[in-house]
């Protein structure tokens, strides 16, 4: 039996909305990145992505495989969401507090004693990503190739403003074709990046 989650309903539909006011032409966000953003099972993300569809707030861009693989806020979830006091009785997750933050609000975050900054982590982890490959046994050729794709997405991790989910995602794509090794080694940045995107909260 599928379960509802307010909370849920309300941060797919706001992260949604963020990436279309970001870039109108996107297809939507990849279910990985929901997946990995907002800490959910994938039971739970498609139980409540289906509930969405189901009222056509988003739409799924499937795969052959049946399953979704982007999804999209449509015109009706655009309107709920930013008309939410309307929309209170017919949807009441739209009353929740939603963990996308608007633009320009403060954030308060825990911190740890002696914090590292998210620029000398991603540096940190970057070097790190970059010795793995300098040690391993591929040739000179795919070295450099996995190189510059690391540096790509470490420069885009890095803008000054605020890092691009769309170009995240495709950087991440040819990381993985080529370097999927390097996986557990970027994780824990590219989710940070991931969040920074998405303005929710760091993770402590």
């Amino acid at each position: 039996m599928a379960v509802y989650d307010n909370q849920v309903l309300l941060d797919i539909l706001e992260m949604l909305y963020k990436r279309i006011s970001d870039d109108p032409a996107s297809p939507g966000v990849d279910r990985a990145i929901i997946q990995v953003a907002l800490q959910i099972s994938p039971r739970q993300m498609d139980d409540n992505m289906s509930y969405l569809a189901e009222r056509n707030l988003v739409s799924l861009a499937g795969s052959d495989s049946g399953k979704w693989t982007f999804a999209k806020i449509t015109a009706g979830g655009i309107e709920v969401i930013e008309n939410k006091e309307r929309y209170a009785d017919k949807f009441p997750f739209t009353q929740g507090l939603s963990q996308i933050h608007e633009e320009g609000q403060e954030k308060v975050f825990p911190t740890a004693q002696a914090p590292v900054s998210f620029p000398e982590q991603v540096s940190n982890v970057f070097k790190q990503a970059s010795d793995q490959v300098l040690s391993s046994k591929l040739s000179n050729g795919e070295k450099g190739k996995i190189e510059k794709q690391l540096k790509a997405l470490e420069k885009e991790l890095l803008r000054t403003k605020k890092a691009d989910l769309g170009t995240i995602q495709k950087e991440l794509e040819g990381l993985k074709k080529n370097a999927g090794w390097l996986s557990p080694t970027l994780a824990s940045v590219v989710l940070e990046g991931i969040r920074v995107a998405l303005d929710l909260p760091i993770s402590t």
